[in-house]
């Protein structure tokens, strides 16, 4: 194919093949009439309707790369896959179902040469729209940003951080450790990567016009433990804990009510097992560790981290009622936060040091 390209153009696929053709000859047009040089780099997830074959046919017309990957492995993890076998200085995301309009890029393109490290098609920015969205879509759509605007402080100054349409520099994911899940690439990237600056240039995201939405719930479910998994440790924490109370109340009634055992054994029983399912949660899921040292070693320790939360809620808590005269409450309040922050830090620092946040 000669040189290296300037712009490499990722597009992830599957059952596109009414699609496929229409963008690859548009990105030809436009990205040429701009003179910028490109290859477009196809990662077709094996679509039984010969996406892959028609992408691949049109090789010897424009600068076009197909991998065929064995089965639908998801979105997000396609683009990855492009990325890694990509050439290009700039790399450019889109889909390829026309959404995303091909007459944006050269923008986008001249928006990274001018000093951006990322440029994302914005929906949500002047003159940015999204004809034909239902309510229900757009619910969903601002759910999905004002998620990932709580949690990722690196997100807080993008409009759209859930477009699947950008540019940016090679630079900005060298040596960067990605591990994207579900539809969202762009999350990982903002989250991870290594850039100074992030522009938004307006899109209108276009209704499809041919083959058929890839969002459903499963989809959303993997989005939402996405953002959950690139947000600070603290807060799967706090998330686990709040599922272990749910477990130790579920618990103290099964004990309790069904069984008839007397309650401070049901108590007993029930701090017991929400602790057990507290640290297996944050093994797998929380700290993420690589399983170093002792396994009855680290369950030992988070126990005696359990012990000093409840003691510590229980000392500020009583501290602040019987000695300063705050009300149950709030006391009561002061003590469980402090309890959760010692509990967090003994877990992070004791249990789990090492792990990644």
């Amino acid at each position: 194919m000669g040189s290296e390209p300037e712009v490499s153009v990722v597009v992830p696929t599957y059952n596109e093949r009414d699609n496929v053709a229409k963008l690859i000859q548009a990105i030809h047009e436009y990205l040429s009439e701009a003179g910028i040089s490109y290859e477009v780099v196809v990662v077709d997830d094996n679509s039984p309707d010969g996406t892959a074959e028609v992408a691949r046919s049109l090789s010897s017309r424009y600068s076009v790369r197909v991998v065929v990957r064995p089965s639908k492995l998801g979105l997000a993890s396609a683009i990855l896959d492009g990325v890694r076998v990509s050439r290009g200085r700039y790399v450019a995301v889109m889909d390829a179902d026309l959404q995303h309009p091909p007459e944006a890029l050269p923008r986008l393109v001249e928006k990274v040469r001018g000093g951006c490290d990322v440029v994302i098609g914005s929906r949500y920015v002047k003159g940015g729209a999204t004809p034909g969205w239902s309510f229900f879509r757009r619910l969903v759509s601002w759910g999905a940003n004002t998620l990932a605007r709580l949690l990722l402080p690196r997100v807080r100054g993008v409009r759209d951080a859930m477009s699947g349409y950008f540019v940016f520099r090679r630079e900005v994911v060298e040596g960067v450790e990605l591990n994207p899940r579900g539809f969202k690439f762009l999350l990982e990237l903002l989250v991870k990567g290594r850039f100074n600056r992030v522009c938004e240039h307006p899109i209108v995201f276009r209704p499809r016009v041919r083959g058929e939405s890839k969002l459903g719930v499963g989809e959303v479910v993997n989005y939402v433990l996405h953002v959950l998994d690139l947000a600070h440790d603290s807060i799967r924490f706090a998330i686990v804990g709040g599922l272990g109370t749910l477990v130790n109340l579920a618990t103290v009634a099964l004990t309790g009510y069904y069984l008839g055992i007397e309650h401070w054994i049901s108590v007993l029983t029930a701090f017991e097992v929400s602790t057990i399912f507290n640290f297996s949660l944050h093994e797998v899921w929380t700290f993420k560790t690589a399983f170093r040292g002792v396994f009855l070693s680290r369950l030992l320790k988070f126990h005696s981290a359990v012990v000093v939360q409840f003691l510590s809620q229980m000392l500020f808590s009583n501290l602040l009622y019987y000695a300063y005269g705050v009300g149950r409450l709030v006391a009561q309040l002061v003590g469980i936060a402090i309890g959760f922050l010692l509990n967090y830090l003994l877990s992070k620092f004791l249990v789990w040091r090492g792990a990644r946040q």
